[in-house]
């Protein structure tokens, strides 16, 4: 059930009225979002349950373990029980998500010592069918497991800090953990920031749903109208066979990737964030112009904030921060940005994607330290220099993510004289045009259209509303998964 589709339409049109008409009873409420939520993440495989439900157990019981162990001053204890919740998420989070590269990396080793094993008839041999995808080439990776395994694990870390008590009810900490809007990409809520608006009766009215209609709208806008279009119409053809194609369509390609991950990506968290306000909810906001950015790390504080936060608290500010000396400070940058690269996918391409944002973001603060600390824009020109350069690092540096292979990311980088620009479909065009214009036109735009639209009258906004939840519907043949829901 995409957000972008007529089922999830009607699963909103279902669960709305009955929530509002329990808004003022707490515990109705609060169980029939558990159910929704269940529902909703059911509806993509049912087996994917019963993770969700180990996961939700487990986190549940370590959660109240460590508690009454710091309570009894046993820190050992709590210690343990911390150990046993990091393992059995990790664990699980290993298992469907890297075994099979890990595999495939056996099978070429052994390769080497010229002892032949198949990774994929082991994996058929090994593994009851429901585990395997629906090619029967691998290990099915269940949907949003990377972002509900995080969320989960700040819940008993911050209880073994100290900086939380745990929940006061199971369906509670059920909620948080199964919450229908960001379950499956995000953005990650921490526990110490949902659990306390489960307590209050949630804030509703006309504004809040006009501003919820708001973030829908321009999320679905973002996906169907630049996402898809992009990923359709221009970066799916060309990096199918990239020698097919001109080197400059190859390089409209990337680009149009960059912005097509981008539009997909805060697309997402923008309705999540929408449906969220729509029963009362507020989720972190993870997207701030990225492509706007003048750094590496500026970059990585714009994009996918709640994961960049989540590494610096839970990782980054654990080995260290920026405490102690430079060598220390550079090897904490390098391991951080090299989980994000491994938490994003299982393959090399992954780990060398993580480990060149670190080795970039140490030479920045390099480059920082021969300057004295100063900062390097000071003024226009360099402002626009610091932001050219970022951001096509940026770029080509999303070759590492869309390429499936070392033999296609080879393929993606080798000059070409095939087809040539005539080959790029003007929907395409469009979409790219618009996109770059959206993103790097003045905030203040933006926030026009924003005032207009919770201004508008109730009967225009509803008309809105409708006319996208109709291009959702005239466009729901073909659409394209959310990228994100392979992480």
């Amino acid at each position: 059930m995409n957000f972008h589709s007529v089922q999830f339409l009607a699963f909103l049109a279902a669960i709305l009225p009955l929530f509002w008409l329990l808004a003022n009873q707490r515990q109705p409420r609060n169980l029939l979002l558990l159910v929704g939520s269940y529902y909703f993440y059911g509806s993509y495989n049912v087996w994917f349950l019963s993770l969700l439900v180990y996961s939700t157990f487990l986190d549940w019981i370590c959660g109240n373990r460590i508690h009454a162990a710091r309570q009894a001053g046993d820190l050992s204890r709590a210690r343990r029980f911390l150990w046993i919740s990091l393992l059995g998420n990790l664990g699980v989070l290993g298992f469907f998500k890297y075994t099979d590269w890990a595999l495939r990396s056996v099978a070429e080793g052994l390769g080497w010592l010229g002892v032949q094993f198949d990774p994929l008839a082991f994996t058929q041999a090994a593994l009851p069918r429901f585990l395997l995808n629906e090619q029967m080439t691998g290990i099915l990776i269940p949907i949003g497991i990377s972002f509900y395994t995080f969320q989960t694990l700040s819940y008993t870390i911050d209880i073994y800090r100290g900086n939380l008590a745990p929940a006061k009810s199971f369906s509670d900490f059920a909620l948080f953990v199964s919450f229908f809007p960001q379950l499956v990409a995000g953005p990650i809520v921490r526990a110490i920031d949902f659990l306390p608006q489960l307590e209050y009766r949630p804030r509703l009215g006309s504004e809040r749903l006009r501003e919820g209609l708001w973030r829908m709208n321009t999320g679905l806008l973002k996906k169907i109208a630049v996402a898809d279009v992009l990923g359709q119409h221009l970066v799916d053809p060309v990096y199918a066979d990239p020698g097919q194609y001109s080197t400059l369509v190859q390089l409209l390609a990337l680009y149009g990737f960059a912005f097509q991950i981008y539009f997909d990506f805060s697309g997402y968290s923008d309705i999540a964030i929408g449906t969220a306000k729509l029963v009362g909810f507020d989720l972190t906001e993870n997207f701030v112009t990225p492509y706007r950015s003048r750094s590496v790390r500026e970059f990585w504080r714009r994009w996918h904030i709640s994961l960049s936060s989540w590494v610096r608290d839970y990782i980054y500010f654990p080995l260290g921060g920026s405490r102690g000396g430079e060598n220390r400070v550079r090897r904490n940058l390098l391991i951080t940005m090299l989980v994000i690269g491994v938490w994003h996918g299982a393959s090399l391409l992954w780990v060398l994607y993580g480990l060149l944002q670190g080795t970039t973001m140490i030479f920045e603060r390099v480059f920082e330290r021969l300057r004295g600390g100063k900062e390097f824009a000071t003024n226009l020109p360099r402002s626009l220099l610091s932001w050219f350069l970022t951001f096509h690092f940026i770029v080509f540096s999303c070759l590492f993510i869309r390429a499936r292979s070392w033999d296609q990311l080879v393929a993606m980088v080798t000059p070409s004289a095939g087809f040539g620009v005539e080959a790029i479909k003007v929907w395409a065009w469009w979409a790219l045009a618009f996109g770059a214009l959206s993103h790097f036109w003045p905030p203040a735009i933006t926030e026009w259209f924003h005032r207009r639209f919770l201004r508008c009258p109730e009967l225009l906004v509803g008309l809105l509303t409708g006319l996208v939840a109709g291009a959702v519907a005239w466009l729901v043949v073909g659409q394209t998964p959310y990228i994100y829901f392979q992480f």
